[in-house]
């Protein structure tokens, strides 16, 4: 018995690899495109509904922080309760007054100060860890026509100090009331001589 075997010839190979080669272009745009990428030429990717996976968010990561979405409430947890602080001050003509919390990195603070006169103020901050000693970060600046009231919040970029400069460029005296909720746990007045410690109290 004749037990050889007897290989394809090239005609045979070329015709397979041909049908094998149509084969895969027709998956590729039929379906790895549209799943993949969302490259749907021939509307089959609709049709058998996988354009819709290319826009599926990627599994998280074990361990790692989660991706806001929009919409999505963003939770932070803290070690203790928040703190609050309210000040009154008086500052005459060219006069100013530097008020500022420390906080932790991702911590936040709630804020509103109101005037009786329009003050020019920079909300800023300093880390502990400087590259310089000049070094300061610029989060809101109004120094040429001034405010007499704002309201906001703040989440640190950094840990370290972060508040206000307040300046009386009117010719009269001007009486405004700070108000500020949050996670700091120290609070310094800086009134042109050294940083006076402000007690801050828990929330009740």
């Amino acid at each position: 018995m004749d037990t050889s075997i007897q290989a394809p010839s090239k005609a045979a190979l070329a015709k397979a690899t041909g049908i094998a080669l149509l084969v895969a272009l027709i998956l590729l745009f039929t379906a790895v495109l549209p799943a993949e990428y969302g490259f749907d030429p021939l509307k089959t990717g609709k049709a058998l509904g996988l354009t819709g996976i290319s826009q599926a968010p990627e599994p998280p990561v074990k361990g790692a922080a989660p991706t806001p979405v929009a919409g999505q409430a963003v939770y932070t947890s803290q070690p203790r309760i928040y703190k609050v602080d309210s000040e009154d001050f008086q500052l005459r003509p060219n006069e100013g007054v530097e008020m500022k919390y420390h906080m932790q990195k991702g911590a936040g603070m709630l804020y509103g100060w109101k005037a009786d006169g329009k003050l020019t103020y920079e909300f800023h901050g300093e880390p502990d860890v400087k590259p310089n000693k000049d070094y300061f970060e610029s989060y809101d600046l109004d120094d040429k026509v001034g405010k007499d009231s704002s309201y906001g919040s703040f989440t640190a970029p950094s840990t370290g100090i972060h508040g206000w400069f307040f300046k009386n460029k009117t010719d009269k005296d001007i009486v405004f009331h700070l108000t500020v909720a949050g996670f700091f746990d120290s609070a310094k007045m800086f009134a042109g001589g050294p940083p006076d410690d402000i007690p801050v109290e828990d929330a009740k």
